[in-house]
């Protein structure tokens, strides 16, 4: 039925996204593109009862666990509630010895 399928895979920035996306649309290519978006991990209230020991780990991991940080899921950076944020500092130095 179809002599060939052809999907492009990309991932980069925006403007090369749309250098790619324009190019395939001229020939109705299927394209996903993966452009590179920044991943947060938030520390907040909405979470009444987390533990801050747990909670540095699973940002540790989410960000060195997976692909040594190489993931396009990996964690860029940290937004965390005022009143969290020298709990967070601390318990993260302790947890890699740091004093």
């Amino acid at each position: 039925m179809f002599s060939s399928i052809v999907v492009k895979l990309m991932a980069g920035s925006a403007r090369v996204g749309r250098i790619v996306m324009s190019a395939a649309a001229k020939n109705l290519t299927p394209v996903t593109l993966e452009l590179g978006g920044k991943c947060p991990a938030v520390v907040d209230s909405l979470s009444s009862s987390w533990d801050i020991e747990t909670t540095v780990k699973r940002i540790i991991v989410g960000k060195f666990g997976a692909c040594a940080g190489q993931a396009c899921i990996a964690i860029d950076y940290v937004l965390v509630e005022k009143m969290y944020c020298s709990k967070l500092v601390h318990s993260s130095l302790e947890l890699f010895h740091v004093h």
